[in-house]
């Protein structure tokens, strides 16, 4: 069975309502918090590290 593949959305071809709403949507969506996720991802790290610590310590 062959892989399925997708073509690039072409925005062109949308009617202006449904494009309006879709850049109204992306405007008004909640900001990311970069430094939380930048804090999530250093104690997911030291965390990780931790548990490979123990595992190469016999532990």
């Amino acid at each position: 069975m062959s892989e399925i593949r997708y073509g690039k959305p072409n925005m062109n071809n949308l009617p202006y309502e449904l494009g309006k709403s879709i850049f109204e949507e992306i405007l008004n969506s909640k900001p990311v918090d970069r430094e939380a996720i930048k804090k999530e991802v250093a104690e997911t790290k030291k965390r990780i590290y931790a548990e490979r610590q123990k595992k190469l310590n016999g532990i």
